[in-house]
């Protein structure tokens, strides 16, 4: 299974637009993790999954899980669960849904790890970047027999080698 993951486009439709356009056959999931700033009534969520961040403001759901083949994925912003100084909040909810990988946005900052058995992704923004990797950046997750594998690309679509963050 293959997860398109993105977070943090603060009003820009036309990159999720162009997301799935280039992976609509490649992609069986598109994920989106809040701060879109989009309306919920956008067309676009009858293709994304997502969640509401602290800058949209229409009504969606602070997170969501989704059931998959290959296991449950926890969706959430994070403003509501204290990301930016922990993973504890996303680690329970994940263990509370049952759910391998939690997705989140809000820092902005690219991020993948496991904690206590649960693989932790944030995208980073697609739109305005943070932490040490300045480029806006989304990831694909590939989810096969509980092995996952993460590859973050730049908004051109480059992939992004963390080698060579530092």
């Amino acid at each position: 299974m293959k997860i398109l993951v993105v977070s943090d486009n603060h009003g820009d439709s036309d990159i999720l637009n162009e997301l799935y356009m280039k992976y609509e056959d490649s992609i069986d999931l598109f994920v989106h993790c809040g701060d879109s700033e989009l309306s919920n009534a956008d067309t676009i969520w009858g293709v994304y999954h997502t969640v509401g961040g602290n800058m949209d403001f229409y009504d969606f759901k602070d997170s969501d899980v989704i059931s998959t083949e290959e296991g449950n994925i926890v969706v959430a912003h994070g403003h509501l669960l204290n990301v930016h100084h922990s993973d504890a909040e996303l680690i329970q909810l994940a263990k509370q849904n049952d759910a391998q990988l939690v997705c989140y946005g809000h820092t902005h900052v690219m991020d993948w790890h496991e904690t206590d058995g649960i693989n932790v992704l944030n995208p980073g923004s697609v739109r305005l970047p943070r932490g040490q990797y300045p480029f806006p950046s989304y990831a694909v997750v590939e989810w096969k027999d509980n092995q996952l594998a993460v590859q973050f690309y730049q908004r051109n679509h480059q992939p992004i080698d963390l080698s060579e963050i530092g």
